[in-house]
């Protein structure tokens, strides 16, 4: 395919994106599935993998994450408030925005109402928010189920609304990785929506990295997880007993540990990290607003 019919058909997949359809998909079809893992991580796994992918995203985040109890924190897509529980926790003011009205109802239960954060729906490339209005925004499996052009217009957005000098966290998976690109643990990683709302694909992290760098803004990767990849890809399939069960648990909670102690994997972790964690720093200069509707007054949103 030339660059031209690649780009052609990048353009359409993103004009034809179907919103509705995709808060449909997270809001009632993939709520059935019950447990909240399942539900925001991984549909296929088991419980013990998904909680140490949950162990080392959320971990690698609050040890970077600054200490300062009431900073006003942005989770973008935040789903049933898995992270949203953990900044909350660590005395951020959050204000966690989705697609999906039903989950943000979770989310704000599980907030204990606006006394420790808020919510609001709304699509993450058109934030109802001020420039400048968080200290740090955290956008954790969101771009992988969104088509490149919006991709672009979410960072752009999460930009605009870190105040200078803020951070952008951020999770890419990792298109560079063998066991990824196979595409054997989801059949439905397609770079394109589905009948039922659904859109999986991998992400360009190094070019979505290198275009922020371009403009400005300070990239440090925080790790990746290639010991608990090399794992979950190793064992699909195999582990079917209770004993086994057992057994796999205790080796994905290693996983996990080993992930976090050695976050500079090398080659290991482009080769066969599921993902990769960054802290994005916007600069403590002015920047220029990232589009017409960002003149720098406030935009009312309605908190849920």
């Amino acid at each position: 395919m030339s660059e031209e019919s690649r780009a052609a058909r990048l353009t359409t997949i993103a004009e034809t994106y179907d919103r509705a359809r995709a808060e449909r998909y997270w809001g009632e079809e993939r709520l059935t599935l019950g447990e909240e893992f399942r539900i925001v991580l991984s549909a296929g796994e088991p419980h013990f993998v998904n909680r140490a992918y949950h162990v080392w995203e959320t971990e690698t985040l609050t040890r970077a994450l600054p200490k300062s109890r009431g900073a006003r924190v942005l989770d973008l897509a935040c789903g049933l408030g898995r992270v949203s529980r953990v900044l909350s926790a660590r005395g951020a003011r959050v204000v966690g925005v989705d697609n999906a009205l039903a989950m943000l109802r979770r989310t704000r239960r599980a907030l204990g109402g606006s006394r420790r954060g808020a919510v609001a729906q709304a699509a993450s490339h058109a934030l109802p928010f001020a420039d400048g209005s968080f200290a740090a925004v955290v956008c954790f499996g969101l771009l992988e189920h969104l088509p490149r052009g919006l991709q672009e217009k979410t960072l752009a957005e999460a930009f605009r609304v870190l105040s200078p000098g803020g951070s952008l966290f951020l999770v890419l998976n990792n298109n560079h990785s063998l066991l990824l690109r196979a595409g054997e643990d989801n059949s439905f990683r397609r770079a394109e929506q589905l009948a039922n709302g659904y859109f999986c694909g991998l992400v360009d992290r190094r070019r979505l990295t290198a275009a922020l760098g371009r403009r400005g803004a300070r990239v440090r990767a925080l790790g990746s997880n290639a010991h608990y990849s090399l794992l979950r890809h190793g064992l699909r399939g195999r582990v079917r007993t209770r004993p086994e069960q057992a057994e796999a648990a205790r080796a994905f909670a290693e996983a996990a540990r080993r992930d976090l102690e050695a976050p500079a994997q090398g080659w290991l972790g482009e080769a066969c990290a599921d993902h990769f964690l960054y802290r994005i720093e916007r600069p403590r200069r002015a920047a220029r607003a990232s589009s017409a509707r960002s003149s720098g007054a406030k935009r009312k949103f309605r908190a849920r």
